[in-house]
């Protein structure tokens, strides 16, 4: 799939200060890569500071279709994703579904 035959979409959430994830960056990021024909997740990256985490939440986006209801996708995180900063992950996924959304609708 080439450039152009995809869109990057990036979300952001500030992190509590109690996560390991703000010693590093007061923000979470996530970000997307959309295939901007049928929507679907093709890769995820973000600044979460495990690997094991980047790579959890890279296996839990890839191929959700993002012009879709990510309420299952939050539900996931509430159920599998332990830790004082599963919040900010939820808040920049769903920031980046808004931005999406918003440009689905421009």
């Amino acid at each position: 799939m080439g450039a152009r035959a995809s869109l990057i979409v990036v979300g952001y959430a500030k992190v509590p200060r109690t996560s390991a994830v703000h010693g590093a960056s007061e923000f979470l990021t996530v970000s997307l890569r959309i295939d901007r024909e049928t929507g679907a997740i093709i890769e995820v990256d973000s600044t979460a500071i495990a690997g094991m985490v980047r790579d959890w939440v890279s296996e839990l986006l890839v191929g959700v279709n993002f012009a879709d209801d990510i309420g299952p996708v939050l539900a996931e995180i509430d159920a599998h994703f332990l830790s004082n900063a599963a919040g900010s992950l939820k808040q920049a996924i769903t920031d980046a579904w808004r931005r999406y959304a918003a440009y689905r609708s421009s």
